[in-house]
């Protein structure tokens, strides 16, 4: 009679032990899936579409919880995205809407694109052509503004040494010096729908575009000119 009672008796406590007790497994895959989902979500929403991979920098190994309704949460601020840099990643996951574990990885997103690669070694103040690059499929960064059409580059000289290989960026570049120290310059001074003319000494040398400062011959007066070409510059008012 007590051997019966005591069976009764476990049974009955068993069935109204607390379910914290019980545990439950969340595959480490399926945090990693979830990551995965949030990147390519960020990545559509900055409108990013070129072919990319997204690398997790270690794999997750099982977690076990107690039991209840399980909600994970993956936290990485769209901002903080890198393209050249880890990013951080935190799993957030909460049981029955308390918080229970954070679990913190990283991920690595590769960006590619085709952009102008130099074919050889490309030297300071020496002219480029076509000749001189190539498309290549490489990783960028997300920062740095690369050259895709030749033409952009064709006829300017690098402001720095480019080795062979070498993606390009558009600040690798600048426009050849077109006036020299002592050269004999036409001057177009311009004002409203007036113009006039003079003759005039480059103080210095110039690249297109830049400013410098010009000997009016007349006048022997100098003046701050706009380079325009190898032989004039220009003063608006």
């Amino acid at each position: 009679m007590r051997k019966i009672f005591f069976i009764a008796a476990l049974v009955f406590l068993c069935g109204f032990m607390p379910e914290v007790f019980a545990e439950q497994i969340i595959p480490g895959k399926q945090i990693e899936v979830m990551a995965v989902d949030e990147v390519e979500k960020i990545l559509r929403e900055r409108g990013e579409f070129r072919r990319h991979e997204i690398i997790l920098m270690r794999n997750l190994t099982n977690i076990k919880v107690p039991n209840g309704v399980i909600d994970i949460q993956i936290l990485l601020p769209s901002s903080s995205l890198s393209y050249s840099s880890m990013t951080s990643v935190r799993a957030r996951i909460t049981v029955g809407g308390k918080a229970y574990r954070d679990v913190s990885f990283g991920v690595l997103v590769k960006i590619y694109d085709n952009v102008l690669v130099a074919n050889h070694d490309l030297r300071i103040e020496v002219p480029v052509t076509e000749a001189d690059f190539r498309i290549e499929e490489i990783a960028v960064d997300g920062r740095t503004e690369y050259v895709k059409d030749v033409q952009e580059v064709v006829g300017l000289v690098p402001h720095r040494y480019v080795r062979a290989g070498l993606p390009i960026a558009t600040n690798y570049f600048q426009q050849p010096v077109a006036v020299q120290m002592g050269s004999v310059v036409k001057i177009i001074v311009r004002h409203g729908a007036l113009q006039a003319t003079a003759k005039g000494v480059a103080m210095s040398r110039g690249r297109i575009g830049q400013t410098i400062k010009v000997k009016n011959e007349a006048s022997q007066k100098i003046i701050s000119a706009k380079v325009v070409d190898d032989q004039t510059v220009e003063v608006v008012y």
